[in-house]
């Protein structure tokens, strides 16, 4: 017969243990159902009593049989198997169904269609709303890396959840390929954390003198270089925190959003992305990537992702006769396609809907004419009333959409101010006041408002989310 739990119970008694042997009773090798609980602080599978100890350890870095052992015994070990980190929010696994390039293989900017398929799961979004991706790191440079750091990609390293009550356990390759942003860009304090290990005085001093307010400058250049956590570890080799630190040092990869380029009413088990690919050179001659575009792109049919949902302002005027103007800009022409979309759908339905405008811009029409044989049909049948392209580079002079915004000034006070449309900008940041610009002057001269007044408006507009802007 053993006892355990005085640990719970805690005194100034002095407690003599000893072993005996005990002859028990007949009676007590019956056991009488009882519908008594157990106390609070006992969990009914667990070997004592729980007295809910933070968990203070640092991640462990561990081989195969201990993590067997402790996703056996996990109430034992006080662990938990998974395959992710924890995220705030709730995610999917999704699997891709197509990839499509959109633009020429000749051509230098690589934008692509990319359709997932959402079938066995109950992952459900709105117009307008966005889709977290959880990219991964390039394989080639993880391995790269963990080679530099003599770390088995296989080996195994468990750490911390989010509440700090138990251990996630993942391989070495999992943590530094899903989990860690270690090709991101690193704050000061990675600078001042990563000196407290170089045993080399030089590189210490520099690193904490990047990190102080003298080293500010450098500071800013490494930002605009994107240096990287990988890059410092490169380049400062006397600093080389153990793994188990190293994973605490290292943010952690967040999801990039998407605006949703279809509509769930006409797609129900897909959803479909329009992206970009992200690629430079710094002043240091090194190219760079985008590491969720890079990931995207690079994702084959059947491959599966998580992904989440968020929320957004974009979303349809709350009567389908309401007037509908649309600004896209490049990859900002994605939520554009799924109104148009559903606009599609409820007409199919037999439902009246108001008129749609589309003002669509990019570099030139032969390259990033994006959807362009959906919207010339959309605008042949008459659901795009009024389609109006914007190519900067076709010819000498540049042409942006505030220009042929201004075109239509009779236009945009008519479906603004008397039939209570909405507009809705998506793309850039860049064009956000001269667009204004072409709206409030619209106001003016077609409207016969003065300059306070026509602002005024706009501003409420805005106020009644009737002017919406979504833009990065």
């Amino acid at each position: 017969v053993g006892f355990c739990g005085l640990e719970c119970y805690r005194s100034t008694v002095v407690v003599i243990v000893s072993l005996c042997n005990v002859e028990l009773p007949p009676s007590w090798q019956i056991l009488e159902k009882s519908n008594q609980a157990l106390p609070s602080t006992i969990n009914s599978n667990f070997f004592g009593p729980n007295i809910d100890l933070p968990l203070v350890e640092k991640p462990k870095h561990a081989d195969w049989y201990a993590a067997a052992r402790n996703i056996l015994f996990r109430e034992a070990y006080n662990t938990s198997h998974v395959t992710r980190p924890d995220v705030a929010e709730k995610t999917f696994i999704i699997k891709v169904s197509e990839n499509r390039r959109l633009t020429p293989e000749t051509y230098n900017r690589y934008l692509f269609h990319i359709e997932f398929d959402t079938t066995g799961t109950d992952l459900k979004y709105d117009l307008g709303e966005a889709l977290g991706v959880y990219g991964h790191n390039d394989p080639k440079e993880v391995n790269q890396f963990l080679k530099y750091y003599n770390l088995n990609p296989n080996g195994l390293i468990s750490i911390p959840n989010k509440e700090g009550d138990r251990y996630e356990t993942r391989t070495i390759l999992q943590i530094f390929s899903q989990a860690l942003d270690i090709f991101g860009r690193p704050a000061k304090r990675f600078y001042e954390s990563l000196a407290l290990y170089a045993t080399n005085e030089n590189e210490r001093n520099r690193l904490l003198w990047i990190a102080s307010k003298e080293g500010a400058e450098e500071f800013k250049r490494r930002l605009a270089d994107t240096i990287t956590y990988a890059d410092l570890l490169f380049e400062f080799t006397s600093a080389k925190p153990p793994v188990e630190d190293l994973v605490q040092m290292i943010a952690p990869i967040k999801p990039r959003h998407y605006s949703i380029a279809s509509a769930q009413s006409i797609h129900p088990n897909s959803v479909h992305l329009l992206v970009v690919t992200v690629d430079w050179v710094n002043s240091s001659g090194k190219k760079r990537f985008g590491q969720c575009t890079r990931y995207l792109s690079n994702l084959k049919v059947g491959e599966r992702i998580t992904v989440s949902i968020k929320p957004s302002v974009m979303k349809l005027p709350p009567r389908d006769t309401q007037p509908v103007i649309m600004a896209g800009l490049g990859t900002g022409m994605a939520p554009f396609r799924a109104f148009i979309e559903e606009r599609a759908y409820r007409k199919s339905q037999g439902i009246e809907v108001g008129p749609m405008i589309l003002y669509f811009g990019s570099r030139n029409k032969a390259m990033e004419y994006l959807y362009g044989e959906e919207l010339e049909a959309y605008h042949s049948e008459g659901l795009l009333t009024h389609l109006q392209l914007a190519f900067s580079r076709d010819q000498p002079h540049k042409v942006y959409i505030q220009h042929k915004m201004n075109e239509d000034a009779k236009l945009l006070h008519e479906y603004l101010l008397k039939e209570e449309g909405w507009f809705y900008l998506c793309g850039p940041t860049w064009p956000v006041p001269d667009v204004k610009d072409a709206i409030v002057n619209s106001f003016m001269t077609a409207g016969g408002l003065s300059e306070n007044e026509a602002i005024d408006y706009v501003n409420k507009l805005k106020d009644l989310e009737r002017y919406i802007l979504e833009v990065y």
